[in-house]
């Protein structure tokens, strides 16, 4: 697999959306590969929170392509990174 297939790959998980709903009121906005991980780390956290939160009326949803996070995966790569270095050289 190539670096363009894995960083399609990164972005296609990084936008599609997670979405923890009450009412008309958003709750919890993850990316699919925050969830996964999530599930792979702590698979009992997450399905004893997915069991309350459907016991307390919540609503999920999954949205693909997010407006909000429909940018470039490598330009959000590179801003973090970017980010990380001025708060090291900051100090």
């Amino acid at each position: 697999m190539s670096n363009t297939q894995k960083n399609n790959w990164f972005s296609i998980l990084y936008r599609t959306r997670v979405k923890v709903c009450k009412e008309e009121t958003t709750i919890i906005n993850l990316s699919l590969l925050f969830s996964l991980l999530a599930l792979l780390s702590a698979p009992w956290l997450v399905v004893v929170g997915f069991v309350i939160a459907l016991a307390l009326g919540y609503r999920f949803s999954i949205e693909k392509n997010a407006s909000g996070f429909c940018g470039n995966f490598d330009e959000v790569i590179r801003d973090a990174a970017q980010n990380v270095k001025d708060v090291v050289d900051r100090d």
